[in-house]
């Protein structure tokens, strides 16, 4: 599912770093305090990737390695990383739980938006903290609950309205499976990491219409888009009218669209 999305997120890569996920992305580039010579690894980093940002401040001898589950994404990345010209970047597959990594072989791990869509997180927590070395680093973000996160919130919840469905069973995985900061501090502590810290970052994600909305919708929330293809087409534009007209009351006054944000955002450290 996420494979067939990797197009959309390639395409919005550079869009999406000067919304939240750009603002979460600085926040865990800080958190890690990174040292020329570190090694860093990034989990589900899709095509866009936190790692691109601490590549100089490792170099020359330090190294990043970004990382994703779906190989399309992979090459998304790849993509950038040549275009950058950035020699100490490599971009692998690998699954955040069980990752093919040995133990101890980073000073960092990095997941933006990943740990929340995995099916374990608890057992993707535990592999990131086997792959650090004593005293490294771990930052990650995860979207905040779909009531604070209307521009995901409404499409899901229209769509679930729609089709008459019940919403997610608690826990399972999703883009706002881990939008309790209690919930998360007790998976990082959970894994074995100590020094944790949660925070919560607002921000703001805007858009030049409902149309623009709707298709950047369309092109990233691939569960969304899987559930739209299996309706009839007049089913399908009567719920896009629905969605739209859902965003009413954040219209701003030149029609643009404003909606708030929230991402939970932690720090940890391996034990020495």
């Amino acid at each position: 599912m996420w494979s067939t999305a990797a197009g959309g997120w390639s395409d919005h890569a550079e869009q999406l770093e000067e919304g939240p996920p750009g603002v979460a992305g600085a926040w865990m580039a800080d958190a890690i305090d990174l040292q020329p010579g570190d090694r860093v690894l990034e989990l589900a980093s899709g095509p866009a990737g936190v790692g691109l940002r601490v590549a100089e401040k490792v170099a020359p001898e330090g190294k990043v390695v970004l990382s994703d589950f779906a190989e399309p994404m992979v090459e998304g990345i790849r993509r950038r990383i040549a275009a950058r010209g950035l020699a100490n970047v490599e971009a692998r597959v690998l699954d955040a739980e069980d990752l093919d990594v040995s133990d101890a072989e980073f000073d960092a791990v990095l997941c933006r938006f990943g740990y929340m869509l995995t099916s374990d997180p608890a057992r993707a927590l535990s592999e990131t903290q086997r792959v650090l070395v004593p005293g490294g680093r771990l930052a990650l973000g995860v979207w905040g609950s779909a009531e604070v996160n209307p521009w995901l919130g409404l499409p899901m919840k229209t769509l679930m309205d729609h089709l008459g469905a019940p919403p997610p069973e608690p826990g399972a995985p999703g883009p706002c499976s881990l939008g309790d900061r209690e919930r998360l501090a007790e998976l990082v502590e959970g894994a074995g990491f100590e020094n944790v810290t949660v925070e919560e970052l607002e921000a703001e994600d805007r858009f030049p219409d409902a149309d623009a909305w709707w298709n950047r919708t369309l092109a990233l929330a691939a569960p969304f888009t899987a559930a739209l293809s299996h309706l009839a087409p007049e089913s399908a534009h009567e719920l896009e009218a629905k969605v739209k007209a859902s965003a009413d009351e954040y219209e701003t006054d030149d029609g643009s669209l404003a909606f708030p944000a929230v991402v939970n955002v932690a720090s940890a450290r391996r034990p020495n």
